[in-house]
């Protein structure tokens, strides 16, 4: 027999909550006072005056509501199966078995009203003849007093029920400790005694299945590009990347008996179908479509995605995740319910947790907020594209472009803001089946100009999130307009649009149609004494100083720290006590942490809102899988890149892109506005940035005549092994002591180790996928520094840009002209400023920069300034620009670099040295000359710090704009060295050959630090075009180098 509907009610957690009880079309026939429980309903939301609870504050859309209501009764009436006692008892003690216990409540309530009418209707009737009218009798006193008695009874059984119900959530307070261990995919149960409220002591069996079947065992790269001459990279080099395990499945991060599974719950999903227990189901080839838009009918018979038990069983639990991580980041602040209901609060916690997080879903953009918002537009199209990230297993990447305060200066790179989010989002989103990543592109004493007008090539096309975050450097709106335009022009996706007050987004999200949100401010509990802050949570210490206190904030604002102890490496430089960059305009990694969490509740409440508009569908429209219509995205995201051209607020024809010095430019100086609306292209050496090799400048250039990029040294910085291995120790500043609440291990329930990280590590030095491992495809001879062995892992590998190498059959003869100076081929003096070593692509998956000279390993900068300079005697740089179809070359050139940015050009007096470089040099000259292009690449780095440093200073409060020596910010100089000719060619024709006035006419300034040179501008052509430049007649004092090429 099939159990009734439940009614469609609501369980809240900020307040005292009416549940209406509604019979059939009669309307409310009565409420139960509820206090405050976790559940799987949504949290806060917005008011919603049309609904059914129109006459008070209401929190939730209606929608949301009934979705919920939907998933609760699966939950609650899921099809009986055979349990032990106590497995009954842990399901009654679970939020499923609460809310079920209400549901009864419910349906025992309404049934009693329903006998309570049948008996009245029954006394009004003989055989359906009313009977004679009453009359004053004593029959009447009688009556009276039956119905008094049956109100009795009504009474005694809500109130017993009432009870009961109290006791089960009481009961789930004391939830049971179980732990347990998973390994090798055997399972060993642990069990507790457990006594509350005087129930008789029993055990509880915590719920394990087997996952082996799961588990993934193999790594991927985030790209398979190799750039050419890095195959023999050793692991964790730049060319080799840091390989990771995929997410496959729902089940490969299940762990239920980790340290915060006991209070705040776990993803407690089992395939509901025995034939697939502990093996993955079958999927169709997403690859094959775009997006991953596959076809219904192309989905497997026995897929999860088409299985209605599965769905509804997965979607309950996801429900309860995606509220156990809110409830995680509310906890972390004083203001969160634990899933076993152990929490409890105050009045004065209840009204704080109302304004933890002020959340709205506006109608228009344009409509005031308070706090953080969406609209109700955007909440239905994000749906969508989660439904379908979730559904095909595609990747959900958050990325932020901004200035030095949003890259996490002075907190630490990866305790910046937008990897503080993804800390959080990225558990949930993996038990879900999705991979996700946050990235934080910020560049320090720099804008977003530079690398928007690479269109998204240098953030991820395949962006579902943007963030822009740098009014301190960028005040114009039309370089924020060009920043979000790009990033739906130029991608893949057409992503979800952030900025920092939200204005600009308006035109975005009414012609576009663009999804949009926005991160507002809330409570946090203030700070007033020493002894005062250990009754504060820890996340929110000394975040915020009330009137009188005897302690200083700002004095605790830096906490982030350079090192942590090990036993299996300790650095060879002191480390420093706290991570450098600290300023008054830099907030501290406390600041950081808070707001990330801000951004990641906006994400967790757009995403429980998906959940519920899944199920609500899937209600509507017969099942799963829901209708094409509602999860594919090819047309949706189409549609807003070909609306977005109609936005406003971008450069148009009478408001050119560029500026002269002191002058006015030429028209043809500008470069052209129609770069607004077509998908930019471009490489760098500045970084962070996605796909590191894939988007290096080094990826477009010709190596020369010896196959050599970069001449001047053996090795190079994206062959070079770091100091040591991943992952790094969680600092005292960065996660809690238990039992403090920590979202993002609330959200993984898993152990903060370093054994998965090492497994992985294994993996790849022994190649524990079949294949050969990465990094050992040539076998390394051992290596020794000052008499010791260098680990494999720090060994770097000879590039096949043999720069300096001996017996070469080209090299036979050192008199030998091995390059003709006459034609355009690339130089032997091109000089590589390669930057920063290691993985740093943005990401907290990175592992940027870990040299053995380093003074604070834990910093995890990527703020990169790499380049590709030469001068007169260097020769010809030749680049291959690619898939030009829109006529447009362009570079960001730095005409005001010296001698010094060109070392190696040392001791020459002629082009190329005579036409043979410096692949001549033998012995032990060839050995100081390796030595000597170190020390240089080493000091390189360090003036590429300061100068990083400076541009901040320049922008910040306390920065001195009139006293800056910097050219590259005051952009007057296009050339240092005295007069020089600058030339380039296009596919072996001379374009250009300008004397330096003649080149500073051309030097177009489009933002601060950006100033540029336009080498094509020409819509009719279009294909693969070799661009060639050079410097003659000035000899090594006259340096010109490029940092970034743009095209489309």
């Amino acid at each position: 027999m099939e159990p009734p509907d439940a009614p469609d009610g609501n369980l809240y957690d900020d307040g005292a909550v009416e549940e209406e009880l509604h019979d059939g079309d009669n309307g409310v026939r009565g409420s139960v006072e509820l206090k405050p429980l976790v559940s799987s309903a949504p949290r806060d939301g917005p008011v919603d005056p049309d609904g059914e609870d129109g006459l008070r504050p209401v929190v939730t859309p209606r929608s949301h509501r009934t979705a919920a209501a939907v998933a609760r009764k699966n939950v609650a009436f899921a099809k009986p199966t055979e349990t032990s006692p106590v497995e009954h008892v842990a399901s009654m003690l679970s939020n499923e078995g609460v809310i079920d216990a209400m549901n009864r409540l419910q349906l025992a309530v309404r049934g009693a009203f329903a006998r309570r009418e049948l008996a009245v209707d029954s006394a009004s009737s003989n055989n359906g003849i009313p009977l004679p009218s009453p009359t004053a009798s004593n029959d009447d006193a009688e009556s009276v007093v039956d119905s008094t008695k049956r109100k009795k009874m009504l009474l005694l059984l809500m109130a017993t029920l009432f009870v009961a119900l109290m006791g089960a959530v009481l009961e789930k307070s004391s939830a049971v400790s179980i732990e347990g261990e998973i390994e090798e995919g055997k399972t060993e149960e642990a069990f507790h005694v457990h006594s509350h409220m005087g129930h008789t002591d029993q055990e509880l069996k915590i719920h394990q299945i087997n996952v082996t079947g799961y588990q993934v065992h193999t790594l991927v790269n985030p790209s398979d590009y190799i750039l050419p001459g890095t195959e023999d990279a050793p692991p964790l080099s730049a060319a080799k990347g840091r390989p990771y395990t995929p997410i496959l499945n729902h089940f490969q991060n299940r762990c239920p008996t980790c340290d915060y599974a006991k209070q705040w719950g776990y993803f407690d999903f089992q395939d509901p179908d025995p034939k697939w227990d502990g093996k993955m189901r079958p999927q169709p080839d997403f690859t094959a479509y775009p997006n991953r838009d596959v076809p219904n009918s192309e989905f497997p018979e026995d897929a999860w995605q088409r299985s209605d038990e599965y769905m509804q069983a997965f979607l309950a639990e996801a429900k309860l995740l995606v509220n156990r991580s809110i409830e995680g980041v509310y906890a972390e602040y004083g203001v969160g319910f634990s899933q076993d209901g152990s929490i409890t609060m105050t009045e004065e916690q209840m009204e704080n947790r109302l304004k933890f997080f002020p959340w709205e879903v506006k109608e228009d953009v344009k409509q005031s907020a308070g706090g953080s918002w969406t609209t109700k537009q955007s909440m239905e199209r994000t749906a969508r594209r989660f439904i379908h990230h979730i559904m095909t297993g595609d990747t959900f990447k958050l990325v932020l472009g901004g200035h030095s305060a949003a890259a996490g200066h002075g907190a630490g790179f990866n305790q910046s803001y937008i990897i503080e989010a993804g800390h959080v989002l990225e558990p949930v989103f993996a038990h879900l089946g999705v991979e996700s990543r946050a990235y934080n592109f910020a560049q320090g004493g720099m804008g977003t100009f530079q690398q928007a007008l690479a269109g998204a090539d240098l953030r991820s096309k395949e962006a579902d999130w943007v963030m822009w975050d740098s009014r301190m450097t960028e005040r114009p709106n039309t370089i924020i307009n060009f920043f979000l335009r790009q990033a739906i022009v130029s991608g893949n996706r057409a992503p979800v649009l952030m900025s920092e007050g939200g204005s600009e987004l308006a035109s975005f999200h009414d012609i576009a149609g663009a999804s949009v949100a926005a991160q507002g401010k809330g409570w946090l509990p203030f700070t007033v004494s020493e002894e005062q802050v250990k009754e504060v949570p820890w996340a929110a210490q000394y975040m915020q100083c009330g009137r009188g206190a005897t302690v200083n904030c700002k004095g605790h604002e830096y906490t982030a720290g350079c090192w942590v102890e090990r036993e299996d490496f300790k650095p060879e430089v002191a480390q420093n006590a706290i991570v450098g960059g600290g300023a008054s305009w830099h907030p501290g990694n406390r600041i950081h942490k808070h707001r990330g969490r801000m951004i990641a509740l906006i994400v967790l409440k757009t995403l429980d809102y998906a959940l519920d508009k899944w199920v609500e569908l899937a209600a509507k429209g017969g099942g799963y899988p829901i209708a094409e219509e509602h999860w594919h995205v090819t047309d949706y995201y189409k549609n807003i890149q070909e609306k977005v051209k109609e936005v406003p607020g971008c450069y148009g024809d009478i408001w050119k892109i560029g500026s002269g010095r002191r002058r006015n430019l030429e028209d043809d100086d500008f470069w052209p506005s129609r770069l607004c609306n077509i998908p930019l292209q471009g490489r760098t050496l500045w970084g962070p940035r996605h796909n590191p090799m894939e988007t290096s400048l080094l990826s477009i250039m010709k190596p020369n005549i010896m196959g050599d990029i970069d001449p001047k040294i053996k090795t190079n910085a994206y062959l070079e092994a770091p100091c040591y291995q991943p992952p790094d120790r969680p600092g005292p500043w960065v996660v809690p002591p238990m039992p403090e609440p920590y979202a993002p291990l609330i959200g993984w329930n898993r152990r903060l180790t370093v054994e998965e990280e090492e497994h992985r590590q294994r993996q790849l030095r022994s190649g524990a996928d079949g294949g050969t491992p990465p990094g050992k495809a040539t076998e390394i001879a051992p290596v020794s520094e000052g008499g010791r062995e260098v680990p494999l892992f720090r060994r770097g590998v000879n590039s096949t840009t043999r720069g300096l190498t001996e017996g070469d059959v080209a090299k036979e003869s050192a008199k030998e002209k091995i390059i003709d100076n006459d034609t355009i081929t690339p130089g032997l003096g091109i000089n590589v400023h390669w930057g920063r070593p290691g993985v740093c692509d943005g990401s907290s998956h990175s592992w940027c920069d870990k040299k053995c000279a380093s003074s604070c390993l834990l910093a995890g900068s990527q703020d990169n300034r790499g380049m590709v300079c030469f001068d007169g005697l260097s020769g010809w740089l030749v680049l291959d620009v690619k898939n030009v179809k829109y006529g447009f070359i362009g570079a960001r050139m730095e005409a005001w670099r010296g001698a010094n940015d060109v070392p190696i050009t040392s001791g020459w007096t002629e082009v190329n040295n005579g036409g043979r470089g410096n692949y001549d040099k033998r012995g032990r000259e060839r050995e100081l000359h390796v030595e000597e292009q170190r020390r240089m690449e080493m000091e390189a780095m360090e003036r590429m710090n300061d100068e990083i440093e400076e541009g901040i200073q320049f922008f910040g409060e306390d920065g001195d704009r009139t006293n800056t020596t910097r050219r590259l910010g005051g952009g007057q100089s296009c050339g240092v060295g005295g007069d020089y000719t600058f030339q380039y060619a296009i596919n072996g024709e001379i374009m250009g050959t300008w004397n330096q006035a003649e080149f500073c006419k051309h030097y177009t300034r489009l933002s601060y630090n950006l100033d540029v040179i336009k080498f094509m501008d020409d819509v009719d052509k279009t294909g693969d075009f070799e661009l060639a430049m050079r410097i003659t007649n000035g000899g090594r004092g006259k340096v010109m180098c490029i940092t970034h090429l743009y095209w489309a």
